[in-house]
């Protein structure tokens, strides 16, 4: 990936002339913010899978909060889960959502939909501006038909992001142990059966994937993946002695699955956080009743960019990982590049800097984390959403006004 200085103008923001030089005598008539000593300028960070919770949960995060750990992240868009309270399976509930995002959010965002039995209010969730697609959770597992059949007679690029468990497979075990009842096989069962009733009526994405063995059965499948840094860092051993605040779903495995995670992470299409805050209270329950889900958004760059410096990828990675991956898979054209007619959203990274981690120091208020006093090198310097600086160094500089992702589908 070549590193060269550059000086754009943006209008609307929309680069509306690039220079391949710096010349500051053409900022006389402009606003100009010199980002050259922050570090290196990529496309924009997207997160595919974020729970920015809200409404009933807002206790736990919401848009606001939510999206500026986003920015601290590096983050400049997020796509919204739908297992909030309400759920967003109707179109009331989802319609207060959207107006929460519109309202609240600090980067631009999207929403996916939980799947209902009632295909014409399926089809109008899914028609609505922001909607990207369906999340399909376990226990939806038969609902796959009819989300499938739905999205094809809408003849839009929709995506189905699954949670490739079969729950039929899953039980509860203790804490270190949950990889066990929790195994390999009930993904690949869930992959299966994706794949046996979709008919090509969908495009599917398999999220949060824990293993090898699944990543090469959804891509053998036609399907996209992602996984997230928490099956790259932690293991089985972290849920033991961490407990819930190492509590995930899918669960973490063990060493040697995480090390062949790892070698093999350059062949995943994304890199998603999975951002799913709870409060201090409910992460201190009993191992058995705590709810899963660990708080990374605010931290998930520089976990990434830890693994250039460990020489598991390189800067190209991180911005296909991070951004052109999750662009395409959200079909969105002209994101984060640097040419005339691209979207000005870009996130600034220092390979060099370090980071010791303190979850005080999050936006989030699920202020956990298993990454708890890990030191990290890379750092997010600045986050820039469609020309707004939004984030400079550890502080929240403007609010840029949200729009959804579907307005950027297609270029």
């Amino acid at each position: 990936m070549s590193i060269s200085e550059v000086m754009l103008f943006v209008r609307n923001g929309i680069v509306a002339k690039r220079y391949s030089y710096v010349d500051k005598s053409l900022c006389r008539n402009y606003e100009c913010i010199d980002l050259r000593d922050m570090g290196i300028l990529l496309p924009g960070f997207i997160d595919m899978h974020v729970h920015l919770r809200g409404l009933d949960l807002s206790y736990k995060e919401d848009e606001e909060s939510g999206t500026k750990a986003a920015l601290h992240g590096g983050f400049t868009a997020v796509i919204d889960m739908p297992n909030t309270t309400p759920k967003i399976d109707n179109l009331e509930a989802l319609q207060m959502k959207l107006s929460a995002l519109k309202l609240k959010s600090y980067t631009d965002y999207g929403l996916y939909v939980s799947p209902t039995n009632r295909e014409e209010i399926m089809r109008k969730m899914l028609l609505a501006e922001g909607v990207v697609g369906v999340k399909l959770f376990p226990q939806d597992i038969e609902l796959i038909p009819m989300v499938t059949r739905t999205i094809k007679k809408l003849g839009t690029d929709k995506i189905l992001m699954v949670h490739a468990e079969n729950h039929m497979l899953t039980s509860e075990c203790s804490a270190g142990m949950r990889w066990v009842c929790r195994p390999i096989e009930s993904e690949v069962s869930a992959l299966n059966t994706l794949k046996k009733f979709n008919n090509g009526g969908a495009r599917i994405h398999v999220t949060h994937v824990t293993n090898i063995l699944t990543l090469a059965l959804a891509k053998s499948y036609g399907f996209t993946a992602d996984t997230c840094p928490h099956y790259l860092y932690l293991t089985s051993e972290h849920e033991k002695s961490l407990g819930c605040i190492a509590k995930v779903n899918p669960p973490l495995r063990t060493d040697s699955t995480r090390l062949l995670m790892l070698k093999n992470v350059r062949m995943f299409d994304a890199l998603t956080s999975d951002h799913a805050p709870h409060s201090m209270d409910e992460k201190s329950r009993d191992f058995h009743e705590c709810p899963p889900g660990i708080s990374s958004i605010d931290v998930m760059a520089s976990l990434v960019l830890n693994l250039v410096a460990r020489g598991f990828i390189d800067l190209g990675d991180v911005a296909r990982l991070l951004s052109r991956g999750p662009a395409g898979i959200l079909g969105i054209g002209k994101w984060g590049c640097m040419t005339e007619g691209c979207i000005a959203s870009y996130t600034v990274v220092d390979l060099e800097q370090e980071v010791c981690i303190d979850p005080q120091n999050f936006f989030s208020k699920a202020k956990h984390s298993p990454y708890k006093s890990m030191r990290l090198k890379g750092a997010v310097r600045a986050t820039v959403v469609r020309g707004y600086v939004a984030y400079l160094d550890k502080e929240i500089v403007e609010k840029p006004e949200p729009l959804p992702i579907t307005r950027f589908r297609g270029g």
